[in-house]
């Protein structure tokens, strides 16, 4: 597995990860946060990636022989655990200031886990079936993501309408890709694929940016 190709991948989905770190900060800053909240959240997120790496790189702490079920179990357990943890943060009260646009331009860059994920199927890393179908779910979610965040800008009528289209695919892809990640194509990848990095970071920040979207949209309807 530690090919060239593998290595050059995994530098890649790091890049997603620090990406996506730097996008949460700006995010944090047009929601008006403390600067505390922001070099927490920083540090925080910085040890954490590198904190995977090792657990992922090594195969430490996760059993070698752990079943895809019990993989999944952990992985939706762990989001569950950070996202209740964002909710009854300061975070919480930051992105109620952050406006949908915004939102919607940071969830644009699913486009960079898609073209990661289409080079791991061009390269062997991973089956070349599942990397077209996760590149294609991360391409759409990030493109209706950017048309709706236009919409809300422009205040076209439809702005509602692909925020929840928006939403709802993104919701769909981590579901989808998580979900065969650990029940469809297990024996491929297993607990300690650099596919893990961006589920483990990114994948529940993502997630935490539909919580907070949705929450908008179901307030306004009110």
């Amino acid at each position: 597995m530690e090919t060239t190709s593998y290595l050059a991948t995994t530098y890649w989905v790091i890049g997603v990860n620090i990406l996506f770190l730097i996008a949460t900060l700006w995010l944090l800053k047009i929601g008006i946060a403390t600067t505390t909240t922001k070099i927490v959240f920083g540090l925080a997120s910085f040890v954490w990636i590198l904190f995977i790496h090792i657990v992922f790189s090594k195969r430490l702490l996760i059993p070698i022989d752990i079943s895809g079920i019990a993989f999944y179990i952990l992985t939706l357990s762990s989001a569950t655990l950070v996202l209740t943890f964002f909710y009854f943060s300061p975070l919480k009260k930051v992105f109620d200031n952050i406006s949908q646009e915004n939102i919607q331009i940071v969830q644009g860059l699913r486009v960079f886990v898609a073209s990661g994920f289409l080079m791991e199927g061009v390269l062997q890393v991973i089956p070349a079936w599942f990397s077209i179908m996760d590149g294609f779910l991360h391409v759409s979610s990030g493109f209706i993501a950017l048309l709706a965040s236009i919409a809300v800008v422009k205040n076209q009528p439809s702005k509602n309408q692909l925020l929840w289209l928006a939403n709802i695919v993104g919701v769909l892809d981590i579901v989808i890709i998580v979900t065969s990640i650990s029940l469809v194509v297990w024996k491929d990848l297993g607990a300690f694929h650099n596919m893990q990095y961006v589920v483990f970071y990114t994948g529940v920040l993502l997630l935490w940016f539909h919580f907070v979207s949705i929450s908008k949209l179901l307030k306004s309807n009110k």
